[in-house]
């Protein structure tokens, strides 16, 4: 009788500990997201300041700073499209304390135009929720006489291979996206890179090149002036600033070009700061004042789940990986 008592005691306190040590792991992710963050986080841009990623990280910086009563920092590490600041992240502690603002070109083209990356950018970051998303827009030079897709193509297969374009370098998101109109229309352009945007958009409306893929608030105002012929915008929506003008879409459905950014942290990131970090950041992108100063640069403002964000990453990764492979671009 002695015996089985005993068992009795020392079986409830075994349940009791278990009981307990449970109860302390639910409440400890709880515990530890209400402490993060306890110092200062790093917003790091892969571009150089003023330019849409650097913009989005510093106004959603001053929202985490003043909620989270922590400075929000935000450097810029710009070189090699990129991959300086990823790396870099990459190689952070995974703690939520050094984030990263990364684009379509640093996750999803750089995979396949650089093999030899340190590191798989699918693998390598935990997606956090994406910022918003821009089209790109594809011009011509008025003295081509080119106004619609239609006449572009139809003069690029009369005449193939006699019309240039210009983009902002090998392997760029321009030069992307004008490889896969190609092979949507069947056509061969001649492909002109610039080291920046500055020498590829004076080239352009001075007529050195025959046509443009660019973001659309670069060239709106060449348009506006005349300068330039808008033919479309590479989303699957119009653009509110271009309302009249048709998307590639249109022409080609399944085309479907966005520059988008977002928000990644080291992979082995708790879930928890994850979560936190990412919910933090949708409020912030609620802001209707934020909507409408971006929608004026024919920037959609977004948020998403970590999930949400996560299939976006790989299915752009997929898409650009296949254009990449089929056009042999590799990056300079």
């Amino acid at each position: 009788m002695t015996t089985r008592r005993a068992f009795i005691r020392s079986f409830a306190r075994i349940s009791l500990a278990a009981l307990t040590c449970g109860a302390f792991a639910s409440v400890a992710p709880v515990a530890a997201a209400e402490g993060y963050p306890d110092r200062p986080v790093t917003i790091v841009v892969p571009f150089p300041p003023a330019g849409p990623p650097d913009l989005l990280a510093r106004a959603i910086g001053k929202h985490l700073s003043k909620v989270w009563g922590q400075p929000v920092l935000v450097e810029n590490k710009p070189g090699a499209n990129g991959v300086v600041a990823t790396q870099f992240v990459a190689n952070a502690d995974a703690d939520g304390y050094t984030i990263l603002v990364g684009s379509v070109a640093t996750h999803a083209m750089n995979r396949a135009l650089r093999p030899d990356l340190p590191f798989d950018t699918l693998t390598a970051f935990e997606p956090v929720t994406q910022l918003g998303f821009t089209p790109m827009l594809i011009t011509a030079h008025p003295d081509t006489g080119i106004k619609t897709i239609a006449q572009l193509v139809e003069k690029a297969k009369a005449e193939p291979e006699s019309i240039t374009y210009a983009s902002v370098g090998q392997g760029s998101a321009a030069h992307l996206a004008a490889e896969l109109f190609q092979s949507a229309a069947g056509i061969k352009l001649v492909h002109v890179p610039y080291d920046g945007i500055a020498q590829a958009s004076l080239d352009l409306i001075s007529g050195q090149v025959n046509l443009g893929f660019s973001n659309v608030v670069n060239m709106l105002p060449y348009v506006k002036d005349g300068k330039s012929n808008a033919l479309a915008v590479t989303g699957t929506e119009r653009s509110a600033v271009l309302a009249d003008l048709p998307t590639l879409a249109e022409a080609y459905p399944g085309i479907n070009v966005r520059l988008w950014w977002g928000i990644f942290t080291p992979a082995g990131t708790p879930t928890y700061v994850i979560d936190k970090i990412s919910a933090e950041i949708n409020v912030a992108l609620k802001d209707k004042a934020l909507i409408d100063k971006w929608a004026e640069s024919a920037t959609t403002i977004v948020g998403s789940t970590p999930a949400e964000f996560k299939a976006l990453v790989n299915a752009d990764a997929d898409k650009w990986g296949k254009v990449i492979k089929d056009a042999n671009i590799v990056a300079e």
